[in-house]
C-alpha cells in the first residue's frame, strides 16, 4: 500500500518545505508489463489519472492516441483549475459555482470522442465559464482589459480577486521567477536515472517552477498584472483563469499538451510539467521515474519556499492554493 503524500511547511523568515512523497509508486511499476502499469495508474493519482496514463504510453513506449489523450487531458486541465476556483476562492457566503457540470467534464469528454465530437464539450465548457467564471465570453475576456473586468465582473471568480485587492494582497509572495524551459527526453533522461532527482529536481544548479504562471506569464493580461503587482498571489490567480479560458479554443483546435518520445512522456497538466521515464527490457519495465510538478514548486528551495518568507498564516495558506500542490498540506507558524 502506498501512503499518502503530504507536505509540511513550517513558516518564517526561512521557510522549511519537508514532502513524505517517496518513489513508491514508481517502485510499484517496476516489473510489470507496460499495460499492466497502464491500468494501475488511474488507481493510485486520482486527480490527474489521464495525464498519468498519457505520460506512460509515451515513456513505456506503447505509442500515443494524440486526439483522445490530448483532448482528455485538456478536460482534465479545466476540470482541475475549475475545482481548485470552486474550492478555494471564496468570499463570505457566495454561493458557489455549480459542481455536476465541473465533475463531468472528463467522462463528457470520454463519451464525446467515442459518439458525437469533443467540440461539443468545448461549447458547454465555454458556455460554463461564461455564465459561471467569466461573465462573458472566455475569448472576450483574453482580449479585453483586466481592469475593466475585475470592476464589472460579477461572478465568484471575480469577487475574489477583488477580495485579495482590498485586502492588499496582490503582491503577496511575489518573486523573481525562474520558469522551467522547455526540455527534451534526452536532456532529461540522464537526471533522471538519479531516484533522488526526482523528489527535489533542479536544473542548471536552481530548482524552478512550472504551472500556469510559467506557461501564461507572456499573455497580455498576465504580463499586466505582473508588471504592477510583481509575480505574485495576483499573478498566479490570473494566470489560472487566462490558462482556463483559453481551454475551449484549445480543445476546438486540436492542441495537444501531451509530447515525448519512447522512453519519455510529458504533459502539461493544470498543475504544472508532468514526465515519466521508463526503461522496458523484454516487454518489463526495468526501471521508472515520475517527477510531478508539486517536486519542482515545492522544493526545499523553489518558488513556494521563497514566496512563503515572513507570510501570516493565512496569507500563507493564500498563496499555497495559488501554487497548487498536488498532495494535502499542512502550516506551522514559526
Amino acid at each position: 500500500m502506498i501512503a499518502e503524500a503530504r507536505l509540511s511547511i513550517d513558516l518564517g523568515s526561512t521557510v522549511r518545505i519537508r514532502s513524505n512523497r517517496t518513489a513508491s509508486v514508481a517502485a510499484l511499476l517496476t516489473g510489470r508489463k507496460p499495460q499492466e502499469a497502464l491500468s494501475l495508474l488511474p488507481m493510485v493519482f486520482s486527480l490527474c489519472a489521464h495525464a498519468h496514463v498519457a505520460a506512460a504510453r509515451l515513456a513505456t513506449g506503447q505509442g500515443s492516441d494524440n486526439d483522445k489523450d490530448a483532448m482528455l487531458v485538456l478536460a482534465e486541465n479545466a476540470r482541475e483549475h475549475l475545482l481548485r476556483i470552486m474550492l478555494g476562492w471564496k468570499t463570505g457566503t457566495q454561493v458557489l459555482m455549480p459542481a455536476p457540470a465541473v465533475m463531468a467534464l472528463v467522462p463528457d469528454m470520454v463519451q464525446a470522442i467515442e459518439e458525437y465530437g469533443e467540440k461539443q464539450v468545448a461549447g458547454r465548457l465555454d458556455a460554463y465559464l461564461e455564465a459561471h467564471v467569466f461573465g462573458t465570453a472566455p475569448m472576450r475576456f483574453l482580449a479585453g482589459d483586466f481592469s475593466d473586468w475585475l470592476a464589472q465582473a460579477r461572478t465568484p471568480a471575480a469577487g475574489y480577486l477583488r477580495e485579495i485587492l482590498s485586502r492588499g494582497w496582490a503582491g503577496l509572495g511575489a518573486v523573481s521567477p525562474a520558469f522551467l524551459p522547455e526540455l527534451t527526453g534526452e536532456e532529461l533522461a540522464g537526471r533522471m536515472q538519479d531516484e533522488a532527482y526526482c523528489l527535489a529536481p533542479d536544473w542548471l544548479g536552481a530548482p524552478c517552477e512550472t504551472g500556469p504562471l510559467a506557461r501564461q506569464n507572456t499573455h497580455p493580461v498576465v504580463a499586466g498584472v505582473i508588471r504592477e503587482y510583481g509575480a505574485g498571489l495576483l499573478a498566479r490567480l490570473v494566470a489560472r483563469l487566462v490558462e482556463l479560458a483559453r481551454i475551449p479554443a484549445q480543445m476546438r483546435d486540436g492542441d495537444n499538451p501531451v509530447c515525448g518520445q519512447a522512453g519519455t512522456g510529458i504533459v502539461e497538466t493544470a498543475r504544472g510539467r508532468l514526465i515519466h521515464r521508463a526503461q522496458v527490457v523484454d516487454g518489463v519495465i526495468a526501471q521508472y521515474r515520475i517527477l510531478a510538478p508539486t517536486e519542482w514548486n515545492f522544493h526545499p528551495q523553489g518558488v513556494a519556499a521563497q514566496a512563503l518568507s515572513g507570510l501570516e498564516p493565512d496569507q500563507a495558506r493564500a498563496v499555497v492554493e495559488a501554487i497548487d500542490p498536488c498532495v494535502d498540506f499542512e502550516l506551522r507558524a514559526a
